[in-house]
């Protein structure tokens, strides 16, 4: 059996599912790229569960992983994803994979950045399409993430917007916003200075922050990781209540 399995945001947010899962594997792996725990770490994972696990980096996963998912005909062999496994088109393949090889699989669900974003008082149904903020590098600089932004805006939506990790360099909250905003400025906008952007940091952890403001303020915050940000459509009276009484 190939198990695909999510960890949550932290080792305690296993669940009594997973953990029985774990036990039984022969070989247990961990996506060490896709995101990053909250709080704690692989050693706190295999303290937990008593097992070995190894981390894979994403060429790993995504070029060499199918050897491991047909080992899985005769022992268990479990893959570890923070947050939820099948949010991510990566992972969500790896299940093709096993069953167009014959194999049994078997997805166990984790708590994600999406289960407490309703920590910010937002309406979870004025969410539009999810952006990733991701570095920008010589010969590749996506904005895309940009256009998502101003599309969900326009339709009165909310954005998620996830931000980038290349192995230990991870993005942090004022990177992203002076990323959108050189973007900005080069198209002559005002989309994200005109917004309330949201910023979490270590959710479902001891150190977790929530601060909203403009730009200007979050931008004077000092905003950790791993971290996500919303970019606001209009606020109801509700949503503003809420941001002004429970949100920093």
């Amino acid at each position: 059996m190939f198990y695909l399995i999510g960890l949550g945001l932290k080792p305690r947010h296993l669940s009594i599912e997973a953990i029985e899962a774990i036990k039984k594997c022969k070989e247990i792996f961990i996506d060490s790229y896709t995101s990053a725990l909250s709080e704690g770490s692989v050693q706190e994972l295999e303290s937990l569960t008593g097992k070995k696990i190894i981390s894979l980096s994403r060429k790993e996963i995504e070029e060499g992983f199918i050897e491991k998912i047909k080992k899985a005909r005769n022992e268990n062999i479990a893959l570890l994803v923070i947050g939820n496994p099948l949010f991510a088109t990566t992972h969500a393949q790896l299940l093709l994979d096993a069953k167009k090889a014959g194999v049994k699989a078997m997805a166990i669900a984790g708590i994600s950045v999406f289960d407490l974003i309703g920590k910010t008082g937002l309406s979870m149904y004025k969410f539009g399409r999810t952006a990733s903020i991701v570095f920008p590098q010589e010969n590749f600089a996506p904005e895309s993430f940009y256009d998502f932004i101003v599309e969900n805006k326009k339709a009165g939506l909310h954005s998620l917007c996830l931000l980038d990790i290349q192995g230990e360099k991870k993005m942090t909250v004022k990177e992203a916003i002076e990323i959108l905003l050189e973007i900005e400025k080069k198209r002559g906008e005002s989309i994200i200075a005109d917004s309330v952007i949201v910023a979490m940091e270590k959710l479902g952890s001891a150190k977790e922050r929530i601060v909203s403001g403009n730009t200007k303020k979050i931008l004077k915050e000092k905003t950790g990781t791993p971290a996500v940000l919303v970019v606001c459509a209009e606020l109801s009276e509700k949503e503003k209540e809420f941001l002004h009484e429970l949100v920093e």
